[in-house]
């Protein structure tokens, strides 16, 4: 057995982000497969994990007495379980992780990018300390995997050597997610504010995410007379700003925010566009999912979202910030039912063939599997 532990901050991410992965990982005879988290949140409904979870205290944000803590009670954690690999996931994880692992002798130490934290657009100093941060941090990793292809080169350049990056991808698994949207109809449908084009957003009210363009795209769908129901699943720092901001504009008749739900697949299903307006992502889950549920796309133009969202066959793809690009494009969905459904089968057809979870647990495994025997290999025990 290969004992393998999938690393992650927050809790709400093993049981969204990773789920799919993990319990598809977790098929294969040949793993042990574990995932450590912060310990879970109270008061909020979230599912078990996929797989055996552990818990270390974790923080989002930089610490570094709290960080100090949680590498010392991550160091002793791997050694405890022998943990043949250890991967982990996010930036701030990925850099605990990794000295952890390094002083636990963990054999193989691994890290998935769902978007390098540093981008074009941050001031120079937070670029090039998360730049930095990111460099120190692969000197303790054995291997760099990053779910988008534009940020792979990069990767190899922090690992000193393009053999020691991979693309791994992103994906869903369509049938779990068709099987989740079937679980809560009733409710997702009276989430939505009254009647009109349904259109959903599922992110976290973080700035990179540029929900406020969101709002400003509904605004002008309302001036130009388009009837919407809009909803916003998803919590971070700027919740109160927006909510704020959508009673100050007139927008609480027909936008509504949700925060954190358990149900975004349910609520996707029943929209009629699922939207995003991000400046930038790994490979967006919640478009994943609303493409496995055959709904269209409207999203900005930027790194992670141009590869999932074929503009025109999947749905748009519209300029950072292009609020009048964005609303024209959801006022030409409104109106053409014909457009919608045949833009949703093409990306229900690509999430099956290009993004799914099924296939990269697939190349997961037999990355571990290899590797673990070379390592056997080279120390004398294969």
């Amino acid at each position: 057995m290969i004992r393998v532990a999938h690393v992650v901050t927050a809790y709400g991410s093993a049981v969204t982000i990773l789920a799919h992965k993990l319990a598809a990982l977790a098929r294969y005879p040949d793993l042990d497969m574990s995932v450590i988290t912060s310990p879970r949140p109270t008061g909020i409904d979230l599912p078990d994990p996929a797989v055996r979870h552990l818990t270390v205290p974790m923080m989002r944000s930089i610490n570094p007495l709290a960080d100090l803590r949680s590498i010392r009670l991550l160091a002793r954690v791997f050694a405890r379980e022998r943990f043949d690999v250890v991967h982990s996931h996010t930036s701030k994880a990925g850099i605990i992780t990794a000295l952890a692992a390094s002083y636990a002798r963990v054999p193989l130490i691994l890290h998935t990018h769902h978007g390098l934290p540093y981008y074009q657009g941050q001031s120079f100093a937070r670029y090039h300390t998360y730049r930095l941060i990111e460099v120190v941090a692969c000197r303790f990793r054995h291997h760099l995997f990053s779910q988008n292809r534009r940020d792979l080169a990069a990767c190899a350049a922090m690992m000193r050597n393009a053999e020691r990056a991979s693309y791994e991808g992103n994906g869903v698994d369509p049938q779990a997610v068709r099987e989740a949207a079937d679980g809560e109809r009733a409710r997702a449908e009276s989430d939505y504010p009254g009647a009109g084009l349904r259109i959903a957003l599922v992110s976290r009210l973080a700035p990179v995410k540029r929900v406020a363009t969101f709002l400003e795209v509904c605004r002008a769908l309302q001036n130009n007379d388009i009837e919407i129901a809009a909803v916003i699943a998803g919590d971070g720092p700027l919740r109160q700003a927006i909510e704020e901001e959508i009673a100050a504009s007139g927008l609480s008749k027909n936008v509504r925010v949700l925060g954190r739900i358990t149900h975004a697949q349910s609520l996707l299903a029943a929209s009629d566009v699922a939207v995003l307006t991000s400046e930038k992502e790994g490979i967006p889950r919640a478009l994943m999912e609303a493409m496995a549920l055959g709904k269209p796309i409207v999203a900005t133009d930027v790194l992670g979202t141009q590869e999932l969202v074929v503009d025109g066959e999947t749905g748009f793809l519209t300029p950072l910030g292009g609020v009048a690009a964005m609303a024209d494009k959801i006022s030409h969905l409104a109106g053409n039912a014909e457009l919608r459904r045949r833009l949703g089968q093409a990306g229900k057809e690509r999430v099956e063939e290009q993004f799914n979870d099924l296939k990269i647990a697939e190349f997961l495994h037999d990355f571990y599997a290899r590797e673990h025997e070379r390592r056997r290999r080279r120390s004398g025990h294969g």
